[in-house]
Parts: C-alpha cells; structure tokens; sequence
C-alpha cells in the first residue's frame, strides 16, 4: 500500500502547503460524504502559498482523495493516497506561473470562473435540501417566483432575459407553475402576477433565502456588498456582450468573434441587490450560455463534452472514480458524454474493459481540441475582465473568498440535516 508520500516534491512550494493539503486528504477520506472543511491553520498555510488559488487546491485533493477512496473500496480501506504528490505538483506549478508563490498577483481571470463555479455548486446543492423542506419545485421556479414578489409582474421574456436562461425554459417553468396556481395572467401575453397561493409561498421561501443570504455574507461589511455588486454588474454587462457576439457569429456563420459588440441601454439588466445569489446566478448562467456557443463554434462540442475533454487533458491520465469526482455529475451522464467522446475520435481508454476501469487519456486531436477551448477560455475570460484594475480584482476576489467560506459551512450543515433526515 502506498503511504500517500513520494521523492516528488512540486517545484518551488514550501512544505507547510504541501503538508496541509495531505492532511485535508486523510480527514476527507475520514469524514466522507461529509466531507472534512479545511481549518484555519491549515487554511492560513495554503493561503500564504497559492493565494486566490487556496480554494481550487482544495477542492481539487478533494475530488481525488474521494475517487482514490472510491477505487480502494470505500471508507473502510485503508487510507491509500499514492498520486497525490503528483497533484500537488501540478498545482504548485499552476501557482508559480501566475505569480502566487512568489506573492505576485492572484486575481487570474481562471480564478473568477472557477471560485464563482465553486460557489455556485456549493449553494445550488445546500438550496435544493434547504428549500425542498418547504415545497420540492426546482431552482427556476423559484427564482420566478422570487422575481415576482420582489419586481412585480413581469412577461416571460424580461424574466428569461433577467435570469439568463432562453426563453423555452422559462415558458415551461411559467406552465408548471400555471397549473400549480402560482401565478396567473389575463392572456397568454400579459405579465405574470402571483396569485394568493403563490405570494403565501414565495414569502415563505423569501424568510428562508434572507436567512441563507445572512450567512453567505457573514463577515462581508457593506461596503465590500456594495463593491461586490458593483463589480457584478460590470461582469455582468461584458458577459452580455460575449453572449450577444456569439449569436451574432451563430447567426452570420463567421469564425472570429467581432471586436466589440454594444448593447442598447434598454438591455441592461437591473440585479437584485437584497440576495448575494441571484445575480451570481445570472452572471454565470450568460458566461456559460456564451460559452456554450463559442465551444460549439469552435470545437463542434457541446459544453459538458467541452468541460470532460478539458477536465480529462488537464489530469491526464484520469481514471473514471477520480474524473466523475472532479465532474460532479451522476455516472449515467458523465458515461455517456465520455462513450461520445471515445467514439468520435477525442478520447482514448487505456486498461481493462468497461468505460469504469482504465484510464482516459486525450487523443492527438483531443489534445488540439484542449488546447482551443482553453485558449478560448483565457480569451473570454480576459474580455470579461478587462475593465476591472488588478487591485479592483483582488479586492472582488478577497470579498468572493468570504462567500466562499461561508457557502461550505452552509452546505455541511445542510448534509448533516438531510443525514439526520434519513436517520
């Protein structure tokens, strides 16, 4: 059994980090499904070395301590963290070439897209088991429901347009919540209005998300909420125009995307100031719409298939406990996607039969096709940044990492209530 240490040393990073991570890998293979939080020493340890980077170096030896937990045969094997010095020295090496180690500047582009993911995931996860104690509907219906109570009637397309998702879904989440009896309208295109029903509920739900919002922004003053929402909307507004130039590429067929693409001022959207999560949502929903059309256009793929053949060139070779770990989707999906891949040429299966054993490595095309999409990811992420200084980017990230926090303790004690439940 390998005792989880190597003669590998990641370039350049001080032991304490590396030690600290090893230890956050013993407790997560401990503590799993509840997964072990990172203490404060250990977390300052980090910090000091990868700065901005501290939450994804986490993440990332949690993804593969779980998937080395999983191969070894679950909780009750043995500690066996072999490979993980590897990891570490990746994440070493990502951290010196953007200046973390020698303390340079930590605001990357790729960080924002991967702490706002993050996030986001976190949330998502700790709301479906906080609010399905309430009323099991899903994550759109009730952001509509909340937009309705908080901005009044509305028409489904400013609501498709407020929430950053296409109109199709929204029409359906309109009907379910019509035959619900939530919501009412005079005629197919007059706005929306909550019903009595409907206003009783989203009151209900809105008592639950201003205490869910309490405790993402604990230790957040208000004037880093109003930086953070200032920072939003100029995010928001460039995300926008990416989304508006990949339709325009769609549209004309073209390969390059145009230099500038400005928006009226009627198609700026006004974010919800009172909850931290809703306009993080919408920043993130027309970012990824954007970028689904920019990889289709560029790659043939889809955004999942994008996001796996990204994922499996970044740890190549990846074995399937530690891939579908790192994806964070059910086996039936990830399986599916990756046979895709497998049969269009991108993705090669290295081992014994059966797409859950072996290892996947790219193909030589499936290692072009990495290197577009993550060219077009700096690319896209650049754009999206551009107007902010590096010290309005710190500041945002410093302010993001809060949240961060706050979300992973929000979520454990969400697992710990639906263990209980279960109990």
């Amino acid at each position: 059994m390998s005792s989880g240490r190597s003669d590998l040393s990641p370039p350049g990073a001080a032991e304490d980090w590396c030690a600290a991570l090893r230890d956050h890998a013993r407790q997560v293979w401990l503590a799993a499904p509840r997964l072990a939080t990172a203490d404060s020493v250990a977390l300052a340890k980090v910090t000091r070395a990868l700065g901005r980077r501290t939450g994804e170096a986490f993440d990332i030896v949690t993804a593969f301590t779980l998937g080395r937990r999983q191969l070894a045969g679950g909780p009750d094997a043995a500690p066996d963290l072999g490979g993980l010095e590897i990891v570490l020295a990746g994440i070493a090496e990502a951290a010196a070439r953007e200046g973390h180690a020698a303390g340079g500047d930590a605001a990357s582009p790729q960080i924002i897209q991967s702490e706002l993911w993050q996030i986001l995931h976190k949330v998502r996860e700790s709301a479906e088991l906080s609010y399905a104690r309430e009323l099991d509907i899903i994550e759109l219906d009730r952001r509509i429901l909340f937009m309705l109570q908080g901005v009044g009637p509305l028409v489904p397309a400013d609501i498709a347009g407020a929430v950053g998702v296409d109109k199709a879904q929204v029409s359906r989440s309109v009907k379910r919540l019509l035959e619900l009896r939530m919501v009412e309208r005079a005629q197919i295109r007059t706005p929306l209005h909550l019903t009595r029903k409907g206003e009783a509920l989203a009151k209900r739900l809105s008592r639950l998300a201003e205490l869910r919002n309490r405790e993402l922004t604990f230790g957040v003053s208000d004037d880093e909420l109003a930086e953070l929402f200032a920072v939003i909307e100029v995010l928001l507004d460039r995300a926008m125009q990416l989304y508006e130039q990949e339709r325009m590429l769609a549209a004309r067929g073209e390969d390059a995307p145009p230099r500038t693409a400005e928006r009226r001022p009627a198609d700026r959207i006004v974010i919800d100031r009172t909850r931290i999560v809703s306009p993080l949502m919408t920043l993130s929903a027309y970012f990824s719409r954007s970028g689904a059309l920019a990889f289709k256009r560029l790659t043939g793929l889809s955004n999942f298939e994008a996001f796996v053949l990204s994922e499996i060139g970044l740890a190549a070779p990846v074995e399937w406990p530690v891939l579908v770990a790192v994806l964070q989707r059910d086996h039936s999906q990830a399986g599916r996607t990756i046979t895709a891949l497998v049969e269009r040429g991108l993705v090669t299966r290295e081992g014994g039969p059966g797409r859950r054993h072996g290892r996947f490595v790219p193909s030589a095309e499936g290692a072009r096709l990495h290197k577009v999409i993550h060219d077009a990811g700096r690319e896209r992420s650049a754009f999206l940044l551009a107007p902010l200084s590096e010290d309005r980017r710190s500041r945002f990230l410093e302010i993001f990492d809060k949240i961060r926090r706050n979300a992973v303790a929000q979520l454990e004690r969400e697992r710990a209530f639906a263990e209980l439940d279960q109990g």
